[in-house]
C-alpha cells in the first residue's frame, strides 16, 4: 500500500489553509499586548499544535500520527489488525475536537449576550482586539433587538 505523500487535497492544506493559520496567530502574537494578557500563549499553542495537526489528520490522513504510520510501513497488510482499529480513533479525535471548540464558543457566547456585555471585558477574558470585541457586543445588541422585534409579534 504505497501512500502519496503530495495528495491534490494535501497542496490545499499546505498552501491555502496553513499559511492562513500561520498568519492570523501571527497577528495575533503581535497585536497582542502580552503585559496585559500574560497567559494568552494557550490560543496559538492550542490552534497550532493541536488543533492544525487534527484537522490535517482528519482530513488527509488515513493513520492517527507517525507511530501508526511508521507501524503501517513495518507491519505487512495481512497482519494489520490493530493498526486499523486504531485509526478508527481518528473520528473520536474529532468528536473532541468538536466539543472544545463548542465549549468555547459557548463561553464567548454568553459573555456576549450577557445583559452587562462590556467590550473591555470581553476584550480582557478572551483576548480579543478591540474593535473586533466593540463589533461583537454592537452585533450582540443587534440580535438582542432583532429577537425582541420578535417575540413582541
Amino acid at each position: 500500500m504505497e501512500r502519496r505523500l503530495t495528495r491534490p487535497r494535501e497542496k490545499w492544506f499546505f498552501l491555502i489553509v496553513l499559511p492562513i493559520a500561520i498568519a492570523i496567530e501571527w497577528a495575533f502574537a503581535l497585536w497582542l499586548d502580552w503585559s496585559v494578557y500574560p497567559r494568552a500563549e494557550w490560543v496559538a499553542l492550542v490552534d497550532l499544535c493541536v488543533f492544525m495537526p487534527i484537522v490535517y489528520l482528519g482530513l488527509f490522513s488515513s493513520e492517527l500520527g507517525i507511530g501508526l504510520l511508521a507501524a503501517s510501513l513495518i507491519v505487512p497488510s495481512a497482519n494489520q489488525f490493530l493498526i486499523s482499529e486504531l485509526a478508527g480513533l481518528r473520528a473520536a479525535s474529532f468528536v473532541f475536537i468538536l466539543a472544545f471548540e463548542c465549549f468555547v464558543f459557548w463561553k464567548v457566547m454568553q459573555a456576549l449576550y450577557a445583559k452587562n456585555a462590556d467590550a473591555k471585558a470581553i476584550e480582557r477574558d478572551f483576548a480579543v482586539p478591540p474593535f473586533i470585541a466593540k463589533l461583537l457586543v454592537l452585533e450582540a445588541k443587534f440580535w438582542k433587538a432583532v429577537w425582541s422585534l420578535f417575540r413582541r409579534k
